[in-house]
């Protein structure tokens, strides 16, 4: 526990310094390289690594698209993805004999979902000029908040399971603590931000119904991220992704939730009116 909360608080620390230089090159540049460090556990637990030209291709392709986003940059997006796609074809056809198909669309489906899903963090950050960087605390907080809600509420009262073959120490009383911790989360935040932002002459009008929404799906959405990687684990017959976060696993252990929340947040704020700050 001592080691787990230490680690958490590093990790916070960290995570304001990046937050706090949001409109510099360093949020890219952080978000670049979790990305290329989560394909590597990725890579790694699956075996993957042993195609070298592949693994390459990921790990690059993981750590130049977060640097792609936005501004003209953004050009270069389709370039990156077709050079990296036809590198890992080439490595296919070149191992035809011992690269199964499930080998290839295991390396294609994590280099696209992660680097991906990561990346919308840079692209939420830059969504509104004004408060991106609340639209991108509210997302990486409806992950990682559901997350200390379960874990902290399923430890007190937890006594049903939710999914014991899957995950064992998830609880039906923690996923009830996720969605509630969420939601204190949201409406704190938000009442919070909108007073900050009216003292500043900045009138905010917020829909209530849809800040606990989302805050809801969040939470649903970061539990499901969180099983599909336990599920992952459970067939690879490992414990944790990695060991990069003492106490807590890799990195690909603290941002699985991530994966799912970061993508649904962002396209609910641009495709939508309903939730806006």
């Amino acid at each position: 526990m001592v080691t787990r909360l230490i680690t958490a608080g590093i990790g916070i620390v960290v995570a304001l310094i990046i937050l706090f230089l949001h409109n510099t090159f360093m949020l890219p540049l952080a978000v670049a390289m979790i990305s290329a460090y989560m394909i590597y556990e990725y890579l790694t637990v699956n075996k993957l690594l042993r195609y070298h030209l592949s693994a390459v291709a990921a790990i690059f392709y993981s750590a130049l698209l977060p640097m792609l986003q936005v501004n003209l940059a953004s050009r270069y997006r389709p370039m990156l993805t077709v050079a990296a796609v036809t590198v890992v074809l080439y490595d296919y056809v070149r191992h035809k004999k011992r690269m199964e198909d499930r080998t290839f669309f295991a390396i294609i489906t994590g280099m696209f979902l992660i680097p991906n899903a990561m990346s919308l963090a840079v692209v939420l950050n830059n969504t509104h000029e004004q408060h991106g960087l609340a639209y991108l605390v509210l997302a990486l907080g409806g992950a990682w908040i559901a997350d200390s809600g379960a874990y902290f509420v399923g430890t007190l009262f937890g006594r049903a399971k939710l999914c014991p073959e899957i995950s064992p120490k998830k609880t039906v009383a923690g996923f009830i603590g996720a969605i509630a911790s969420n939601v204190v989360f949201f409406v704190l935040f938000c009442g919070i931000y909108a007073s900050v932002m009216t003292k500043k002459g900045i009138s905010i009008s917020l829909n209530w119904f849809a800040v606990i929404l989302i805050s809801m799906v969040c939470a649903v959405l970061g539990t499901l991220g969180d099983l599909a990687a336990s599920t992952l684990k459970r067939q690879l017959g490992i414990k944790d992704y990695g060991k990069a976060m003492p106490g807590h696993g890799g990195l690909l252990d603290r941002f699985d939730s991530v994966l799912l929340v970061l993508p649904f947040f962002t396209a609910f704020v641009q495709a939508t009116t309903f939730f806006e700050l």
